[in-house]
């Protein structure tokens, strides 16, 4: 199911919507809760005071007439001037004295008309909800969502005065009001909905205001982004005042900096290797044409000829599918193969592979090696082919020997030192001579040193090029390698 896509914008927004939402819900949720339940506990407070002074001056007119509590012997007047209205004068709790009908026998409609009115509805209520007037307890009497009172009833009885036996009940009603603890609620709730939409409001400018710069940046970013995928790699300034946004600008300028060095490295690459690849082509070309319409007397060198240029042009393509293969590994592609190499035993084979050539040019390969062996995890294919070309070179331009020596480094590699004893290389060349299709004299085609370089960055290592120390003459080639492995006798 495919995914609806949403704006940059209203992704902030939302995100500020739902963090306002979650924020004043738990706000409202908390300041509710704790409002009830301080005015539960505040009314509760109040009315078990107020029932512990009735009770004691209960206690205290009984006592009086000598009468135990909570039985009087006077009239229902005297209960109300000595308990009923002190407790309404002098408490913060409303108290009235009702009959078992639930007929109010205090405070008269002409003393107290405020009271009347809400002890009206408070035994309205008691009626309609079957108030049993014999349970003791505090309850809560709900009249309206907005009037709300917590009441307790404390039962006395009045002695006839007809007669001795016989007593009349009469019940003392404590009651609180609890009504503007509600409004004051209901106010703050709205204040505080009043506040959750400036809020919102705010958060919508708010979000506006920070989606605009990021999508502006963005577009910048975006911008400049299909400029490189459209073959154009200048930098461009940026300045965003996001930390983030800026890191990402300086990056994709790195990018576009790497991507056009590499793009110019491979125009340049195909453009010298096409000229590589013509010249032998052409002398191949040249020759063949020559044996066909039998313009060579001596058919045997031509064909010599074109045998050798193929053997070069053989060489090097096959040089450069080996740095297109080193290429793709460097940039996330499938590596060759390494395995545990005695470095000594390799360096070996290679110099029986080209000591023919060395022969035959009358030069000698001379070896300084370690007596215990040094082991490295490489590719021995690709590490001969990178010896191999080094050595090439050096029986091409040295006059009488090349010296190879294997030196193990303390730090943990190991160093190929080559050196031979001829011309050197020009000082001008020795920065780029690993560069691809640079020629040195009388070089072949300029892709040798490169893979060399190629090979030995893949496995880890490093490789330099300089002259020996006067009063000494000839090429230096420094390779440097990480042992892997320890010797067999260390």
């Amino acid at each position: 199911m495919r995914k609806v896509k949403i704006s940059l914008r209203l992704h902030i927004f939302l995100a500020f919507l739902v963090v306002f939402l979650l924020s004043f819900s738990v706000i409202i949720i908390t300041f509710n809760l704790v409002l009830q339940n301080y005015i539960n506990s505040d009314a509760t407070r109040k009315i078990r005071a107020a029932t512990d002074s009735a009770r004691q001056l209960a206690s205290m007119q009984n006592a009086t007439n000598g009468v135990n509590v909570p039985l009087y012997t006077d009239d229902r007047d005297l209960v109300i001037q000595k308990i009923v209205r002190p407790l309404a004068n002098s408490s913060d709790v409303y108290a009235a004295l009702l009959n078992k009908n639930f007929g109010i026998e205090y405070p008269a409609v002409t003393d107290a008309p405020k009271e009347r009115v809400m002890l009206n509805a408070i035994t309205a209520e008691m009626k309609t909800s079957d108030y049993d007037l014999e349970e003791s307890g505090i309850k809560r009497v709900l009249i309206t969502d907005k009037t709300v009172y917590y009441i307790s009833v404390i039962k006395i009885q009045v002695q006839n005065p007809d007669s001795d036996d016989t007593h009349t009940p009469y019940y003392l009603l404590l009651y609180s009001d609890v009504s503007p603890f509600i409004h004051f609620s209901d106010n703050v709730n709205t204040i505080l909905v009043l506040i959750l939409f400036a809020a919102l409001l705010l958060s919508l400018i708010t979000s506006m205001a920070i989606s605009n710069s990021i999508i502006q940046a963005t577009k910048k970013l975006t911008q400049f982004a299909s400029k490189i995928g459209s073959g154009k790699y200048d930098q461009e300034s940026f300045d965003f005042f996001d930390k983030e946004l800026e890191t990402l600008g300086a990056d994709m300028n790195q990018m576009a900096e790497k991507i056009g060095k590499a793009d110019k490295d491979q125009k340049t690459f195909f453009q010298n290797a096409s000229h590589e690849l013509r010249t032998p082509l052409m002398s191949i070309q040249g020759y063949a044409e020559g044996i066909k319409y039998k313009v060579f007397d001596d058919e045997d060198a031509a064909a010599d000829v074109i045998i050798s240029e193929s053997q070069r042009l053989t060489g090097m393509v096959e040089n450069l599918l080996s740095i297109s293969r080193l290429d793709m590994a460097n940039t996330g592609g499938q590596q060759g193969k390494k395995q545990k190499l005695d470095l000594s035993e390799l360096l070996e084979s290679v110099i029986e592979k080209v000591r023919g050539s060395a022969l035959l040019s009358q030069k000698t390969i001379d070896l300084n090696f370690p007596d215990e062996s040094v082991y490295i995890v490489g590719n021995d294919n690709d590490l001969i082919r990178a010896f191999e070309n080094i050595l090439s070179n050096g029986i091409r331009y040295a006059k009488q020997q090349i010296l190879v020596t294997l030196c193990k480094e303390k730090n943990g590699s190991v160093t190929i030192r080559i050196e031979d004893d001829g011309p050197g290389i020009r000082p001008e060349l020795i920065s780029t001579v690993f560069d691809r299709f640079v020629h040195g004299d009388d070089g072949k085609h300029g892709i040798g040193l490169a893979l060399v370089k190629a090979i030995v960055q893949e496995h880890g290592g490093s490789v330099s090029a300089g002259n020996q120390e006067p009063p000494k003459e000839g090429a230096v080639f420094t390779i440097v390698l990480p042992v892997q492995y320890k010797s067999d006798k260390g």
